[in-house]
């Protein structure tokens, strides 16, 4: 039997159209993918709850094409597959009212002045 995730624990929205997705970790090694934040039965991806709490997924593959009710998986699609803001051109950074503060350099003291002493 498998489960289904806690409707809006881990909830967050996508920055383009705004839809409620889920970060997970995977399927690659270090790789993080977002995720619809509903189960869908036509999803190609295998999702779960880890021993920390995190989301972990994996690609539903021939070897194992189903999720494991043992491990508690459920279905899932990644979002960038049903954004319907990521044919829209990308938001251009608005210009800056006035350049940036540049900061203070330090400079080594010069031939013959003691350090922090300002040369005096």
């Amino acid at each position: 039997m498998p489960t289904t995730p806690h409707p809006t624990r881990g909830v967050t929205t996508c920055n383009r159209c705004s839809a409620p997705i889920r970060w997970a970790a995977g399927p690659a090694k270090g790789e993080r993918t977002p995720l619809n934040a509903m189960p869908s039965p036509a999803g190609n991806l295998a999702a779960r709850t880890d021993s920390h709490g995190g989301l972990v997924v994996r690609v539903l593959d021939a070897e194992f094409p189903e999720p494991e009710a043992a491990r508690l998986e459920w279905r899932a699609v990644a979002h960038w597959h049903s954004c319907t803001g990521s044919q829209q051109a990308p938001a251009v950074p608005l210009p800056r009212s006035r350049p940036a503060r540049r900061r203070p350099t330090v400079q080594p003291p010069l031939f013959g002045q003691q350090p922090g002493r300002g040369g005096r």
